[in-house]
């Protein structure tokens, strides 16, 4: 059965197309009793708005776009992604814009925006590559609205939002060490990767200023997932590098690869918390469930800050300035004082 039509409506009542329209948007210039027919003759008949019509009429999406430069498989495996997006859901939700979450490891954010898919565009800063950051910045230029939850490794004049980890790091290693810890070992996330090298580039420093050491050959690349820690984690106890002479901590890029590296510690037959203290980073729920200590850089609050500056762009709320929230550390039962 074919769909009804506001044409269809106002033929049937002999009025014109453009008086229905209004009439169903309850405007007060329309008669209440005109307005009253064309919605009980709208809801009699099953009429539904073309919102692609209504869209392309008003040359607006109404909806915003978070572009996650990832694999859906990965963004959907990974609790930090789901506190990101119910951190820009908590702004958008009530300003009365829907989100269209995007994944893909190759995004073209002009389609998006000048193609009027959305409104408005949060992407993830550390993901981009450079060309993007540049489409980004000519697109920001042009007046679309624009925001980046993380600074790109390109620089660009797109406004971001950030998490200072410094302070988180450099307190969970001086935790370490006040507790006698003297080695540890570092699984970060994907070598080349900036944001990846970057933060084991923190641990490392600030393990050196804490006064203990990450030797070269005790940081291992992974892949920022659960089974990629636990395998690497797995050959280094294999290897005799964990508990007892050898290193005592193990640090993650994120708590996922903590988790997997908890796992390989089970099975290694090695105590979290006294063979071997463990720390991730992120504080994902799962973290506070399992008593995994953990940088907490506040995903959501990052989510909710990027669609704040979003919504001042789009003139729905008073802008706000690009922020950067500060880490912290929360230290759980994973990490204790080193065996002997």
């Amino acid at each position: 059965m074919p769909q009804v039509t506001l044409q269809d409506l106002a033929d049937r009542l002999g009025v014109a197309r453009s008086t229905v329209s209004r009439a169903l948007r309850d405007d007060r210039q329309i008669a209440a009793r005109t307005r009253a027919r064309v919605q009980a003759l709208a809801q009699e008949h099953g009429y539904r708005p073309n919102l692609a019509a209504r869209a392309l009429v008003r040359r607006r999406a109404d909806a915003i776009g978070l572009m996650l430069p990832r694999t859906s498989r990965f963004v959907f495996g990974n609790p930090y992604f789901h506190d990101l997006l119910e951190g820009v859901s908590s702004v958008a939700e009530p300003l009365g814009w829907p989100l269209v979450v995007w994944t893909d490891v190759e995004p073209d954010p002009t389609a998006w925006l000048r193609g009027g898919r959305v409104d408005g565009l949060i992407a993830l800063g550390h993901g981009l590559r450079p060309r993007d950051a540049r489409a980004l910045e000519a697109l920001y230029a042009e007046g679309h609205a624009v925001a980046l939850v993380h600074p790109p490794a390109t620089p660009c004049r797109v406004p971001f939002v950030a998490a200072d980890e410094d302070p988180g790091i450099a307190a969970a290693v001086h935790h370490l060490r006040a507790l006698g810890h003297r080695r540890a070992v570092l699984v970060s996330g994907p070598p080349g990767r900036p944001y990846a090298d970057a933060r084991a580039w923190r641990w490392r420093r600030h393990a050196f200023a804490a006064g203990f050491t990450i030797a070269a050959e005790d940081q291992i690349a992974g892949q920022d997932t659960f089974d990629a820690a636990a395998v690497a984690v797995d050959n280094l106890a294999r290897a005799g590098r964990l508990g007892g002479d050898a290193a005592t901590a193990l640090l993650a890029g994120n708590d996922l690869m903590a988790l997997g590296a908890w796992e390989a510690l089970r099975e290694a037959g090695l105590r979290v918390g006294e063979d071997v203290s463990l720390i991730g980073f992120d504080d994902i729920p799962a973290a506070r469930w399992t008593g995994l200590a953990s940088v907490r850089q506040g995903a959501r609050e990052l989510g909710a800050a990027a669609m704040s500056v979003l919504a001042g762009r789009l003139g729905a709320r008073r802008g706000s300035r690009s922020p950067t929230l500060v880490t912290t550390y929360v230290a759980r039962r994973s990490v204790g004082t080193p065996p002997g």
